[in-house]
């Protein structure tokens, strides 16, 4: 399927892109109160919206710490359009941007593999083939294994 990767600047549009996106995707994506703060937290973000014959697919968004590292503060793809090829397209976008800011690597937190979730494997197995390492894993809360993964530009 041919991907178009485009800039989303209106605030409102990627919030509703968020929202929609994190509602199809449960498991991954499973806390009312977490999502709200995603799709309002898109705002202050670069986005970017892999595009499918004129549909929003897939959505990433971007900070930048220090001058050096861009974050992938929040990514998600359809599951309909799972496996074709988006989610490569937006990480591959995203270090284009980042590398054109100055930034020398990118970093992305998201759930450890003592997590012991099906969805979140391939979610590690996804990163890991975009050339992200893991570089540390740790319990914010009892069972909530998370995991800081860069990737040099």
């Amino acid at each position: 399927m041919p991907v178009k990767i485009e800039p989303m600047p209106d605030a409102a549009a990627k919030a509703r892109l968020c929202a929609a996106i994190a509602a199809e995707l449960p498991m991954w994506f499973g806390r009312a109160e977490s999502n709200a703060r995603c799709a309002a937290g898109m705002a202050d973000r670069d986005a970017f919206a892999a595009v499918v014959d004129g549909i929003p697919c897939g959505l990433i968004a971007l900070e930048y710490q220090f001058g050096v590292t861009c974050n992938i503060w929040w990514l998600g793809v359809r599951p309909g359009s799972h496996r074709g090829g988006l989610g490569r397209a937006l990480i591959e976008r995203a270090a284009h941007e980042a590398r054109n800011r100055g930034c020398r690597q990118m970093a992305v937190l998201t759930m450890g593999p003592r997590a012991d979730s099906p969805e979140y494997d391939r979610t590690l197995a996804f990163y890991e083939a975009m050339g992200f390492e893991p570089l540390v894993e740790f319990e914010p809360e009892p069972g909530d294994w998370m995991m800081w993964m860069v990737r040099t530009l």
